[in-house]
């Protein structure tokens, strides 16, 4: 039975290996690019994961194509007002040769004469050309779909904002594990100590063995701590590496972010430039405008349609019609009944247009509710990063008088590494106080349409 059970999973395995396209499986091979990445970076800073991501993030090429997909709607909806030209050709063939009889015994022949038409092969074509004089709903459409571009556009400059504050968390992230990584190595030393001391005593009976014991735990419990510290930081490598379409088994040494802290603008004008720029507001008034064409196309299914035709049509007999014949038309359609189609659409395209003017003022609420949110937020992070850098100051100072009191045997080593631990905490507490006031003002910056790295660099 597991003998079975293993040849089904192989079985399955290479069924769905070999339903990959060959697309597909060129997308798990590692490209030239990502190739001399590996060879050549052994560091990596914030800034280059950035360029990195924007060039290689698969969410982001998704978004690419997805507005290039736009740009193309938008050209079928303006191919509808070009002229069509269509040639259409044919060889018909028949049993035999068409022939109409002439009454000649009526004039005192022997027998009626068959007089032929057609032959047994005939070929015709036609060279046909239309072009819409006045179709309203087809000018409302090209209007629709330009806004429809716009709106993949907007999308598509979000989508960027939000994978670079993606890949600025998952690079914060890892620099705050390592900073805390420092933390568990002084506790373990810490620890250590604490079972010397006590391996000692339980061998001049100072102390019982279930004392001993529960020092080996402590130490044990402090082990266990620091090594799932070193399995988060590889997770969140493979996550960043994931975000930069590379190898997830590959690892970086990254470059620390030297502190700046810039000043705020007010919620006034985070406010003003919100409602100018934020992608998803503007999107919501775009929709309004693209609910109104479709509301103006239902509209002009009610008026009439006019179209400009014309053409060749050849034929190889000519005793029916001639061999070649130039014709043109004016074709005119008005829907007079078709089962009330044209009236509901028209009453669904009133609905949808009311639809997005409520989701416009929903989202208008909802940008100051988020703006503010987010500045109180950035507001807060900065109050923190100013108290982590006192509470550092005062952790120098009582390490430097810690060492000296080691350096004169006041104090033991186990004592020390329990110092040396709170001020690696006070260290990490001031570098992850700095990081997440950087993803609060890398938030913000998304709110009113800023890019979130450069923003922070830049902003004064």
């Amino acid at each position: 039975m597991h003998k079975m059970r293993t040849y089904l999973y192989l079985f399955l395995s290479f069924f769905l290996v070999g339903c990959f396209s060959k697309n597909t499986q060129a997308l798990f091979v590692i490209d030239k690019q990502a190739e001399e990445i590996l060879t050549t970076q052994k560091t990596l800073n914030l800034k280059y994961a950035i360029e990195l991501a924007k060039k290689r993030n698969i969410d982001l090429q998704i978004a690419y194509l997805k507005q290039e997909i736009a740009q193309i709607d938008k050209q079928l909806a303006i191919g509808n007002l070009l002229p069509r030209v269509d040639l259409i050709a044919g060889i018909a063939k028949n049993d035999d040769a068409l022939h109409i009889n002439l009454p000649t015994t009526l004039l005192g022949m022997p027998q009626n004469i068959a007089l032929p038409i057609l032959d047994e092969s005939y070929y015709t074509y036609s060279l046909n050309a239309q072009l819409p004089i006045f179709v309203p709903s087809f000018w409302f459409l090209v209007s629709a779909k330009k806004k429809g571009e716009e709106i993949q556009a907007l999308l598509t400059s979000l989508s960027e904002k939000l994978v670079t504050l993606e890949v600025m968390n998952q690079y914060y992230y890892i620099l705050a594990l390592k900073s805390e990584e420092k933390i568990f190595e002084n506790e373990v030393k810490a620890a250590k100590e604490l079972v010397k001391q006590a391996k000692i005593s339980l061998q001049t009976e100072s102390i019982l063995s279930w004392e001993y014991e529960e020092a080996k735990a402590y130490l044990l419990s402090k082990e266990v701590y620091y090594q799932q510290n070193l399995r988060e930081q590889k997770i969140a490598q493979y996550k960043l590496n994931k975000s930069l379409f590379l190898p997830i088994d590959h690892f970086f040494e990254l470059e620390k972010i030297p502190h700046e802290i810039n000043t705020l603008p007010s919620i006034q004008e985070c406010f003003e430039q919100a409602y100018q720029a934020n992608e998803k507001f503007k999107i919501r008034r775009k929709n309004v405008e693209v609910q109104a064409d479709i509301r103006n196309i239902a509209i002009s299914e009610f008026l009439p349609k006019i179209v400009l035709g014309g053409g060749i049509l050849g034929f190889n007999q000519d005793l029916i019609v001639e061999k070649n014949t130039l014709y043109g038309s004016v074709l005119g359609l008005l829907s007079v009944f078709n089962g009330f189609k044209t009236v509901n659409e028209y009453r669904k395209a009133l609905r949808q247009e009311k639809i997005a003017e409520y989701e416009l003022v929903n989202e208008y609420q909802s940008l100051f509710i988020e703006l503010t949110n987010a500045h109180h937020r950035a507001n807060t992070a900065q109050e923190v990063y100013a108290l982590s850098q006192t509470n550092l100051l005062a952790a120098q100072g009582k390490m430097q008088q810690k060492k000296a009191e080691l350096k004169h045997e006041v104090i033991d080593f186990r004592e020390y590494y329990t110092a040396l631990k709170e001020y690696h905490e006070a260290i990490s507490f001031h570098e992850k106080s700095y990081y997440q006031y950087q993803l609060a003002r890398g938030a913000l910056a998304i709110i009113i349409g800023k890019n979130p790295y450069e923003w922070n660099i830049n902003e004064k």
